[in-house]
């Protein structure tokens, strides 16, 4: 029973996912905020890509694009604040550094651990891609929490008046990484478990979090709203 309900919310979330696309590129915001954007189409795509391949293949194609999309957040919380970024250069310019090293050294560790599996153990290579992007996935997601914290904090010192979007994205994300947290945390308690009990847990998990994620993303398509015209692309940003 589980099972089938959890088959259909992976229809739904994508359908959202592909909803929040839309108001992305209706409003025009892909013209300010080009990697969050790319996000959203590959947080559609990878959602489509896990409902065509076969059963067989679920597992791979699910922990490459977790593995890929890690690399990703980064860039768009970094975007996230494109509407104000002349009067927060130095703030983000600080605090994304100080992600990306920690993602970097993290990162490092895990591909360290990951190497030291044995091959006998793992025939297939899953057990040490799967090392891999839970070691990357959970060093992106603190990084990026850490970024918005940095920032939310410098903006409440420097008294900076944030606009509806960037509040809107920042809430979107903050919410979004906590929940990648809580899914791998998830994930490693369900194998401490007997068999039995580890799928009916696995299911239950997997239906609080897509439920939890689809309504994040529903609240924030809702939300997000279009840019005057005196908002500059980061093109413009890049050469002021």
């Amino acid at each position: 029973m589980l099972n089938q309900i959890n088959h259909w919310i992976e229809y739904a979330s994508a359908g959202i996912d592909l909803v929040l696309l839309l108001r992305v590129l209706g409003l025009r915001l892909q013209r300010t905020y080009l990697f969050l954007t790319l996000a959203c189409v590959l947080a559609f795509l990878f959602d489509v890509a896990n409902l065509l391949y076969p059963p067989e293949a679920y597992p791979r194609v699910q922990i490459y694009s977790e593995l890929f999309i890690s690399f990703i957040f980064p860039l768009a919380v970094w975007d996230i604040f494109e509407e104000i970024a002349n009067s927060v250069a130095a703030l983000r310019r600080l605090a994304i550094l100080r992600t990306i090293a920690g993602l970097v050294i993290v990162s490092l560790f895990g591909l360290l651990w990951a190497s030291s599996l044995s091959s006998s153990d793992d025939p297939n290579d899953i057990l040490f891609l799967l090392v891999l992007t839970l070691t990357v996935s959970t060093a992106s997601a603190t990084g990026c929490l850490g970024f918005l914290w940095i920032m939310r904090r410098g903006l409440t010192v420097q008294k900076i008046i944030t606009p509806r979007n960037t509040s809107t994205w920042m809430i979107f994300y903050a919410l979004l990484m906590v929940g990648q947290l809580v899914s791998w945390f998830t994930l490693m308690t369900g194998q401490m478990l007997s068999d039995g009990v580890r799928e009916q847990f696995s299911n239950i998990a997997s239906l609080i979090i897509n439920s939890f994620g689809m309504v994040i993303t529903l609240w924030c398509a809702v939300k997000l709203r279009g840019l005057p015209k005196d908002i500059p692309s980061p093109s413009v940003h890049e050469n002021s």
